[in-house]
């Protein structure tokens, strides 16, 4: 194994044990920001019994399987939703490295996928989508044009933007979201469009076609709509096979 091969391996491998530490802390994101309380304090606390937790009970994904989805302190039954938050972060993450192949635009577009899988699962939750996730996630796409311009890719914003502008379109016809909900999903969805143009000139048209035809086929003129999981997860691919098709 070559040089850069082991650099490459070194860095799927970090990204993935980043991305599990992230979905941790995205668990406590997605549960606490839609109840208007801090992520900071209190520290994190079992919900049945109050206990505080320690390290023991925070590795991610072990401690669920070490205790058997219990709490330790009380035997309360952990949702197997913490875990599978948790592997799915870090599984983007390794996946958004290994598709890359640099590692410049890796933690925009890192924090981009995480933003979209804490989105998707505060709205299978049927929680109001927090403002600062579409913040967030919407600096993450933006930081895209300096690391364009210090790469010497100027054509990429011009792609980013059509990317973007094709997204929002077809989020705004299609989402039946209402209100500020509506424009804030369209926002995200949007900056999925916008970094798959920005890694390759088809990427944004990918995710315009994603978010009709999932929509589509879950009755876009009748009340039902797409689940937002649904359309971020579409999108959210087509960002990781941009970056892999724009490899060189």
């Amino acid at each position: 194994m070559g040089s850069s091969e082991s650099v490459q391996l070194l860095t799927i491998l970090v990204s993935g044990v980043a991305g599990l530490a992230v979905g941790s802390f995205l668990n406590v994101v997605v549960y606490r920001l839609p109840r208007h309380m801090s992520v900071v304090q209190p520290p994190s606390h079992c919900p049945a019994c109050g206990s505080q937790l320690t390290l023991v009970d925070l590795v991610p994904v072990m401690s669920w399987l070490w205790l058997r989805g219990r709490c330790r302190h009380c035997s309360a039954g952990i949702s197997l939703r913490y875990p599978l938050v948790e592997l799915a972060a870090g599984v983007l993450c390794a996946a958004a490295a290994a598709a890359l192949g640099s590692l410049w635009p890796l933690p925009s577009v890192a924090v981009l996928v995480l933003c979209a899988l804490g989105a998707s699962v505060v709205d299978a939750d049927g929680a109001a989508l927090p403002g600062a996730v579409t913040i967030v996630s919407s600096l993450a796409a933006v930081s895209l044009l300096p690391i364009a311009a210090a790469l010497g890719h100027a054509d990429r914003i011009a792609w980013a933007a059509l990317g973007a502008l094709l997204g929002l379109a077809a989020a705004l016809v299609c989402d039946r979201a209402a209100g500020r909900q509506r424009l804030q999903r369209i926002a995200l969805l949007g900056g999925l469009a916008w970094t798959a143009g920005w890694l390759w000139p088809g990427g944004g048209a990918f995710v315009a076609a994603w978010i009709v035809v999932a929509t589509a086929a879950t009755g876009l003129g009748a009340r039902r709509r797409a689940p937002f999981a649904m359309l971020a997860a579409g999108s959210v691919i087509a960002v990781l096979a941009s970056a892999l098709v724009s490899r060189p």
